[in-house]
């Protein structure tokens, strides 16, 4: 029928492989979803029959030869069988393919369809979990692009390059294009697998290579960019790499944007009315993404401000001076990370990416971090994002407490506690402890122990003075009160109804909470400052009670998980001590 290899390429291959390209680019109706790509197939597959009559005589004639066409040709029915949710014949038709080709990988006219083989296959293992074929299939990839551009000069060609006329086959340019696009893919799900694997400083490299690839290509989408490259951030916290955090975050607010409000401020009611349902939605998931980024930012702030804390509690200001400003060669060595080509001045300007040593530095953070949230909570809103919107304002309660550490003037830390307060009793009214039972039990706890927290300042101001006044100690003791119902509301919040009592054997997840409340509640009445002497004997048998408690549950749990021994150890020491001081007392009183 046709006398050479050569000749039914030119015929009979040419012409049905443009008929193929054709069907594979047909979207078809929803009731036939597959109807033009199994007509594709029908015609791939009959081409692949032909071009085996030219398997014995003709492979050392021609090149390329038959057997490397009908490698080609495998891959191409594999991913039509891919497309068609037909994954284990795909697999089958695609491995074919790589093992015919693997010998002339190097091969500008194989080059590529051996970098795709190896990508689906290991996109396909990693949507099957298995990450250790999948890093396999995607780390050849990664081997053989570099290799290709360190040994040849030219783009290889295009998967279908040898399946059309020269006519219709693609230019160097858009080869070029392709090649880094797929490279870049292959590299994207290499970030993945690796995350997956745990292995996060290489998930971290293969990110940024795959970020700073799309971004120098503009070959991307905005919001999955922005939204990557703070992820990326998230990551250098967790290291500690506070520098290319806050680059990682900034760039993505570059890229994204900042306003979080649903709708545009900026919109007048005509133009909302005449948005469409699909604009509706992609202006939700613009700020939906904005959002989270903003959170990320909050995130950030509240890590350093913690850090920051953390470090002074233990070194000294001067060590950490010294640790944490980098010099020239250090800085050097971490622009090789930065994205080049976005504008992030005026971010960077907003916060600092080193710890904090005294109060005007831990207010920028502070003021840094309550913007980002506020950004964050325009559109995680109560009503409709409950959790998220509780998260926020735990973390800006989280900021004042830390600021609070940085201001010496005691008064002025009772604010910041009592701002604290504010944003956490006005959320705990809203919520229905039914539906949200958990988040309810959070906040109870925070807020008795933001009470406890200006218990002790109002103690150590009056402490400064030497009579406190009849106020202050009225005001101490309404404290004491506040907090001793927020912990006993939370403690109440396990009680079984059955028995109106805890249970009898509390669950380790819940176990040092409690016993923690019933700590603090001891420590709290024996602080209460009685106006005769039988109701301090009244307020120091409550603290009592706790103890006993205490002390009664770690004696009848000897295998209690070891997460409350200094406090067990103090709570033993009261609780032996304290009936002394009581019997001192009730004598005194008779």
């Amino acid at each position: 029928m046709y006398g050479s290899l050569q000749s039914w390429t030119q015929s009979e291959c040419f012409e049905t492989f443009k008929e193929i390209v054709d069907l594979n680019e047909k979207v078809d109706d929803l009731e036939e979803p597959f109807k033009s790509k199994y007509k594709a197939l029908e015609l791939l597959l009959r081409l692949r029959k032909e071009v085996e009559n030219f398997f014995d005589d003709d492979d050392q004639e021609t090149y390329p030869g038959a057997r490397q066409i009908a490698a080609v040709l495998d891959y191409h029915i594999g991913i039509v069988h891919l497309a068609t949710e037909d994954r284990g014949t795909g697999q089958k038709y695609i491995k074919a393919c790589l093992e015919v080709l693997q010998p002339y990988q190097l091969e500008r006219e194989f080059c590529l369809v051996v970098m795709r083989a190896n990508s689906e296959m290991g996109i396909l293992w990693c949507g099957r979990s298995d990450f250790t074929k999948s890093q396999q299939y995607l780390e050849e990839c990664d081997r053989l692009y570099l290799q290709y551009t360190a040994e040849v000069d030219s783009s290889p060609f295009d998967e279908k390059d040898l399946l059309l006329p020269q006519e219709m086959r693609t230019d160097d340019i858009s080869r070029y294009k392709k090649f880094e696009s797929i490279y870049t893919h292959a590299l994207y799900y290499l970030a993945q697998v690796y995350t997956k694997q745990n292995n996060d400083n290489l998930a971290a490299k293969y990110c940024h290579k795959t970020l700073s690839r799309q971004l120098e290509g503009k070959d991307f989408n905005s919001l999955d960019w922005a939204i990557n490259c703070a992820t990326l951030s998230d990551f250098y916290t967790s290291k500690r790499n506070w520098n290319l955090a806050r680059h990682c975050l900034a760039c993505a607010s570059a890229v994204i944007g900042e306003d979080c409000r649903v709708p545009d401020p900026g919109m007048t009611e005509e133009e909302l009315r005449a948005e469409s349902q699909a604009e509706l939605d992609e202006r939700e998931l613009l700020y939906r993404k904005r959002a989270e980024v903003a959170r990320l930012w909050a995130k950030y702030a509240l890590e350093l401000f913690t850090e920051s804390r953390n470090t002074l509690e233990k070194d000294p200001v001067e060590n950490i001076q010294e640790l944490h400003i980098s010099d020239d060669s250090e800085r050097d060595q971490k622009n090789v990370l930065y994205f080049d080509g976005l504008e992030t001045t005026s971010y960077d300007e907003s916060i600092p990416d080193h710890l904090i040593t005294e109060f005007e530095g831990a207010r920028k953070v502070f003021l840094a971090g309550l913007k980002w949230s506020e950004r964050a909570k325009d559109f995680f809103l109560l009503d409709g994002h409950t959790s998220d919107y509780v998260e926020l304002v735990q973390l800006q309660s989280r900021l004042y407490f830390i600021l609070a550490f940085f201001e010496k003037d005691l008064e002025r830390q009772c604010k910041m506690h009592k701002r604290r307060l504010d944003l956490l009793t006005s959320i705990e009214k809203e919520l229905n402890p039914q539906f949200f039972l958990m988040v309810c039990q959070q906040l109870c706890f925070e807020i008795a122990e933001t009470y406890n927290e200006m218990v002790t300042l109002k103690i150590a101001i009056g402490n400064n003075t030497n009579t406190p006044s009849s106020h202050a100690i009225k005001k101490i003791n309404i404290l004491i009160q506040n907090s001793a119902e927020y912990f006993n509301k939370f403690i109440d919040s396990f009680v079984d109804r059955r028995t109106e009592k805890l249970p009898e054997t509390i669950h380790e997840d819940y176990l040092r909470p409690i016993l923690l409340a019933k700590f603090y509640l001891a420590r709290l009445w024996k602080k209460y400052i009685a106006n005769d002497t039988k109701s301090q004997i009244e307020y120091l048998s409550r603290s009592l009670r706790c103890l006993e408690y205490i002390v009664q549950y770690a004696d009848t749990h000897s295998d209690m998980p070891k997460v409350f021994e200094e406090e067990l150890v103090v709570s033993r020491e009261m609780a032996h001590f304290l009936p002394y001081e009581i019997s001192k007392l009730s004598k005194e009183l008779h």
